[in-house]
């Protein structure tokens, strides 16, 4: 009669040794998976911040250039382009990412855009600029009355340098002699030829 309640203890006892390893493996697999979260966690928060550092600098460079009076509006809108993806994707494990990480994101990507809209409309009023000075070049080269001439030493064109001519020729022509004797010829003008006036 001794030997059945030991052999209900032992086997009580081993059904105890089963259940055990069974409670530590949940308890495991419930650490592994919050490590491997917290892992991940990590991970998205070092590869925002690496964004987010290269768009920083991307940004101050573009800032800096955009305050320069001969900016290269063209250039900064292409660089411009690649700063404010770079804050998209620092952002976009926003959810888990540290809560001072986040608003530093948030803070410079706002700015970017701001930056952007304003290239963007320095670019539109460079080309809005540029094709009115097209066009005031386009009508003043189809009109021949704008058309300038070469200019000249003594700031007279070709045509108004052939006037002045003439009308030197036609002085000395038409002026009497020094010796106030008639013209070499010894003929009087003829009626038919005009005299101009000047």
């Amino acid at each position: 009669m001794s030997i059945t309640p030991q052999r209900s203890e032992h086997q009580q006892s081993a059904r105890n040794h089963a259940r055990a390893p069974l409670a530590v493996r949940i308890i495991l697999a419930v650490l592994a998976v919050l490590a491997l979260a917290g892992a991940v966690i990590a991970i998205a928060n070092i590869q925002a911040q690496h964004s987010y550092n290269q768009a920083t600098r991307s940004l101050n460079a573009n800032l800096k250039a955009s305050a320069s009076p001969t900016a290269d509006w063209s250039t900064l809108a292409a660089r411009q382009e690649q700063t404010d993806a770079q804050f998209k994707e620092a952002q976009s494990w926003h959810a888990i990412l540290a809560p001072n990480l986040n608003t530093r994101i948030e803070t410079n990507s706002a700015m970017s855009r701001t930056l952007t809209e304003r290239i963007q409309a320095e670019l539109n009023n460079q080309q809005a600029g540029s094709s009115s000075a097209q066009d005031s070049s386009n009508t003043s080269s189809s009109d021949p009355t704008n058309t300038p001439s070469p200019s000249t030493p003594d700031g007279l064109d070709d045509e108004q340098r052939r006037k002045v001519q003439d009308l030197l020729e036609s002085n000395a022509s038409a002026s009497p002699s020094p010796s106030g004797s008639p013209t070499t010829h010894g003929s009087t003008p003829s009626t038919g030829a005009t005299v101009k006036p000047w």
